[in-house]
């Protein structure tokens, strides 16, 4: 008994070897690695995507808001913008001189995809066929780097915009409905031909508008049948959103941006008018006044 307890800590210290052995340098030595560059992402003011044989895509920083400028023109998607600028923080497992090697094996004689931060231009090549990781050529020096963007640059401009359906801060004085009118008229919010709505759920509804956000952004696609809802400010902006769709779920296009906005399941109740209004009172929920 007492051999077979000593046999199995010496199997368990050896686990434990071996675990430090392969695992811990392995995580040393990638944070050792080189950076790809040491530019200050927070001096990037301008992108470019560069795709052959596709549309290039531009964006521009404005204060701390990042805009495309083309194909379309919308305010940018933080989290995308965030994914393309961490390519500059990227860790070089490995470089080799284009000197010193044939470029058409990486792909990068004429490279599908290209991308300048500023004036500083990345060329995207092949991938490694172990790893997956991506050949990028900057800086006259090839080098090899974690791969999580080249299919996001491949994709069409919708993509990259902001998720939320209204501008931060837009003051909303009135909505539109197909067949209704709402408004703030002397701080209450009123229904033009009456439904029996409690006023709770009316703000409600302005809640829901100022929150939304899409859970993905598509290319707009007219709808078979024109109806639209109208999104008025307080200070005389209106913006127009086509009923793309409202089942299985609700789909708003911008017709303007050539987007549209794919909503969660949930959507088409908090955003549209009730066919079946609760007249009962309905509880407030914190930052709804």
């Amino acid at each position: 008994m007492d051999k077979r307890i000593w046999i199995n800590v010496g199997l368990l210290v050896f686990i434990v070897v071996l675990f430090v052995v392969v695992f811990v340098p392995e995580k040393n030595t990638e944070q050792d690695l080189p950076l790809l560059t040491n530019i200050d992402s927070n001096d990037i003011v301008k992108i470019e995507v560069i795709r052959k044989n596709l549309d290039d895509f531009i964006f521009n920083k404005q204060g701390d808001d990042w805009y495309m400028s083309s194909p379309l023109q919308l305010l940018a998607n933080n989290a995308r913008i965030n994914a393309m600028l961490r390519l500059l923080s990227a860790r070089s497992y490995a470089h080799l001189n284009p000197a010193e090697v044939e470029l058409a094996r990486f792909e990068l004689t004429d490279p599908v995809i290209a991308i300048k931060f500023n004036d500083y231009i990345f060329q995207l090549g092949n991938t490694d066929a172990i790893d997956q990781r991506r050949y990028v050529l900057f800086n006259n020096m090839i080098n090899l780097v974690d791969d999580s963007l080249y299919q996001q640059l491949t994709t069409n401009a919708a993509f990259f915009a902001d998720p939320k359906i209204l501008p931060v801060n837009f003051d909303i004085s009135a909505i539109d409905f197909p067949e209704n009118r709402l408004e703030l008229v002397d701080d209450q919010w009123q229904m033009h031909s009456l439904m029996d709505i409690h006023p709770d759920q009316l703000k409600r509804i302005i809640f829901n508008w100022n929150n939304a956000s899409a859970i993905s952004v598509a290319k707009y696609a007219a709808p078979e049948i024109a109806a639209s809802i109208i999104v008025s400010s307080a200070r005389g902006d209106n913006i127009t959103f086509e009923i793309v769709s409202t089942e299985p779920y609700l789909i708003l296009g911008r017709k303007d941006l050539g987007i549209q906005y794919h909503l969660g399941s949930d959507e088409g109740e908090n955003l549209l008018l009730p066919k079946t209004p609760d007249t009962n009172t309905l509880s407030d929920k914190p930052g709804e006044e």
